[in-house]
């Protein structure tokens, strides 16, 4: 008998045509909007929260995809296996398939890595078969064991992120002072040339008066001597 991880159901990994070309990265940020799940979902009594994801991120509108969710709280990262239904590619609804772990309550930002396609949500599944279909759904769920490796290496994404956000913010602050400077530079070379021509107008006037000076003193000596 074959383990749960390993029920003989095809699953396809989520092909690169699926995360589009603007998501830099396997790990998507999505923004909790209702705890409570669907009507659908609320009947057969399977806890789901609903997310949204920004657009031209993924491509994953009408299947159901296997993958891990990641959330902080508690001063620590938190990992659980999760299926989640792509209605639009900006919308889904995810159930968490790791026993009793729920994302906390004052949560409202996650990461999501989808790991391949469970199957597509036109299959036309009564509502009555649904929770035995999402049951077989979870047999192909990423396995249980590789989970701690997966939270390292987000964990490390993270980082590696985050000390890529300082950069750019760094980057950003160096060219606005670099463009204030700029701005200043030719501020002091425009009144630099205004000091110079008001010091050469000084010099020119200074010239003028001594020259009258001159001619003055001249006048009035030959007035005496006349």
């Amino acid at each position: 008998r074959l383990p749960p991880q390993h029920i003989n159901i095809p699953f396809y990994p989520v092909p690169a045509t699926l995360m589009k070309k603007s998501n830099r990265s396997l790990y998507v940020r999505a923004t909790v909007t209702d705890r409570t799940g669907t009507a659908l979902m609320r009947r057969i009594e399977i806890p789901t929260l609903l997310c949204e994801v920004p657009e031209s991120v993924v491509n994953l509108k009408g299947f159901v995809v296997a993958g891990q969710v990641f959330w902080h709280a508690d001063t620590k990262w938190h990992i659980s296996r999760c299926l989640m239904c792509f209605k639009q590619n900006t919308a889904l609804e995810m159930q968490l398939c790791d026993g009793s772990k729920t994302v906390h309550e004052d949560v409202d930002e996650v990461f999501i890595a989808p790991s391949h396609v469970v199957r597509s949500i036109r299959d036309g599944i009564s509502e009555g078969d649904l929770k035995s279909q999402l049951t077989k759904d979870a047999g192909n769920l990423p396995l249980i064991q590789n989970s701690g490796h997966v939270l390292d290496s987000f964990i490390d994404y993270k980082k590696k992120d985050e000390v890529k956000d300082d950069i750019d913010n760094l980057a950003k602050e160096i060219k606005s002072h670099k463009d204030l400077n700029a701005k200043l530079s030719e501020r002091i070379s425009a009144l630099e040339t205004k000091l110079a021509l008001k010091e050469v107008e000084l010099k020119e006037y200074s010239k003028k008066r001594c020259l009258e000076n001159h001619t003055n003193e001249s006048v009035k000596r030959a007035r005496v001597h006349a």
